[in-house]
């Protein structure tokens, strides 16, 4: 209920309090137990002290008192005191109607009463008009603004309300009859509504009323409302006309190809638009972005996001991981800005998907590395890392050797049977190299058929009979069943740690061994 109940046995001890206690700050303990007039001014003390006194039976103590909240402010109640039995027990009930609202709004029609020429003047600088509604007999009036927006010289609703709801558009009754009942069962502090009117010439004018109840029944139910409207008809068209561009906008952003999803500073998620579910295959809304970022960069995700919040106007983009809800790994790259109002914080973040790129990088970081045609390692690359096998032999003092392998013929192949053919022989020699040499062997791919080789922490004369074994498996690879496949290739092995040698001349001296067994065999 709204009123504030309490009962008392015959010794003036509070035995039941209902809820609406809480309201004043106080719990229901606050008061079992205690003698009700403790909480009353001297006055009324004396009067419910005789009340109990009388054990006045089948009589009502109506008195109007402050009540005092929890932290010292008083309200205006109207108090009914009555005796009743209840299983043989003579007990007390105390009913307290709360008259705040009623004591202040009759202030402020006082007020507006004898203000009534000054407010006249504020209104019509404000175009604002007045309504009063006698919801018990129906009666309506409203001051002559209204008569004027729609060009009538005698009232259209002959003072009275269900003419005045007979004329609102059909379109938007329902809603202001459902503010109206809203209001009226107290769920909303006042009034609100906007409708549209036919004027005299049939045209629609639009307005925005507000409205309170003043006065309510002993059931609470209204007995008179007063209100203000404003005509609002060339300001509705504007709001429609950026009510489309706000649709317009929506579209795009539903429909934009990258994820866009607003977070609070605590990141939980307030708006994602479809493209960020569909990119993660979730149908369901996901409240908490933790949920779908790869844990492993969640630390690095956090400490971005508390950088973004220090800085105003900062914009920050950095790589991550999402995770779909079949469990695959999406790479993004997130893009966040901070947008702050009164009372609101949020990031906006821009998601969009990489996998391509990452794809594009893993395709362009293969050709940069390795040559395309044998897998082999290309030039550039090759040579970084047959430096870095060089510097590391040095360091350990351990034995390095290089290889400078031509493969014959390889023109001659490629002129008289194409270069389909010289491209196999290329691939063959490759393969044989890969599956006799180590993994921690350099195939090095300098250019036509020239190949280097960089073996860490072998020896010369090992590398011959490892050559021996490869020149034996290329026997076996034959072109056009007559051409058969040879090797000419010169060693030169990094052991004398003490002397300044560098790397280009190791190359040099198995280049120059190389053509010397090559010019051996014409």
């Amino acid at each position: 209920m709204n009123d504030l109940i309490l009962i008392m046995d015959c010794d003036r001890k509070i035995v039941f309090v209902n809820k609406k206690i809480n309201n004043f700050g106080f719990s229901k303990k606050d008061f079992i137990g205690k003698d009700i007039i403790t909480f009353f001014e001297v006055d009324v003390k004396k009067q419910i002290e005789y009340f109990f006194r009388r054990h006045n039976q089948s009589k009502l103590l109506i008195f109007k008192s402050y009540f005092p909240n929890r932290n010292g402010e008083e309200t205006t109640f109207e108090f009914k005191l009555e005796n009743f039995r209840l299983n043989d027990e003579n007990l007390y009930i105390l009913i307290g109607k709360d008259l705040s609202e009623s004591e202040k709004y009759k202030k402020e029609i006082e007020i507006i009463q004898k203000n009534q020429g000054t407010i006249r003047k504020a209104l019509e600088v404000s175009q604002i008009g007045i309504w009063e509604w006698d919801v018990n007999s129906g009666k309506f009036n409203y001051d002559e603004r209204y008569k004027e927006i729609l060009g009538y010289t005698i009232d259209p609703f002959e003072g009275k309300w269900s003419k005045f709801e007979e004329s609102i558009n059909e379109e938007d009754t329902e809603l202001v009859i459902k503010n109206m009942r809203e209001h009226f069962l107290t769920k909303t502090s006042k009034f609100e509504g906007a409708y549209r009117i036919k004027d005299v010439n049939n045209n629609d004018k639009w307005f925005l009323s507000r409205g309170k109840v003043l006065e309510r029944n002993k059931f609470g139910l209204p007995l008179n409302m007063v209100g203000t409207y404003l005509e609002i008809t060339e300001n509705k068209k504007k709001i429609d006309e950026i009510k489309k561009e706000k649709d317009f906008i929506e579209k795009v952003v539903e429909n934009m190809g990258q994820g866009l999803v607003l977070l609070d500073f605590d990141f939980n998620v307030k708006y994602a638009n479809k493209t960020f579910y569909k990119m993660l295959e979730f149908e369901e809304e996901i409240s908490d972005l933790k949920k779908v970022l790869d844990q492993s960069d969640w630390e690095t995700f956090y400490e971005n996001m508390q950088n973004l919040k220090r800085s105003s106007n900062n914009i920050i983009s950095f790589e991550s991981n999402l995770v779909t809800k079949s469990g695959n790994k999406v790479p993004v790259l997130l893009t966040g800005v901070t947008y702050e109002e009164v009372d609101v914080s949020r990031i906006i973040l821009v998601i969009t998907d990489i996998t391509e790129k990452k794809k594009l990088e893993e395709i362009l970081k293969k050709y940069a590395t390795f040559d395309d045609l044998t897998g082999s390692y290309n030039r550039r690359a090759g040579f970084y890392a047959l430096e870095k096998y060089f510097q590391l032999a040095k360091r350990r003092q351990e034995p390095l050797s290089i290889v400078f392998i031509d493969i014959d013929n390889l023109k001659y192949i490629n002129d008289n049977y194409g270069h389909d053919a010289g491209d196999y022989i290329l691939k063959k020699v490759t393969d044989v190299l890969k599956s006799t040499l180590r993994e921690s062997d350099l195939i090095i791919r300098i250019g036509g058929d020239e190949f280097i080789l960089g073996l860490p922490n072998a020896e010369e004369v090992d590398v011959h009979k490892i050559f021996q074994r490869i020149l034996s498996q290329l026997k076996e690879v034959k072109v056009d069943g007559n051409v058969r496949i040879d090797l000419s290739y010169g060693v030169s092995e990094y052991r004398d740690f003490q002397k300044d040698i560098n790397l280009e001349s190791l190359i040099k001296e198995a280049d120059n061994k190389m053509y010397e067994m090559k010019k051996a065999k014409k």
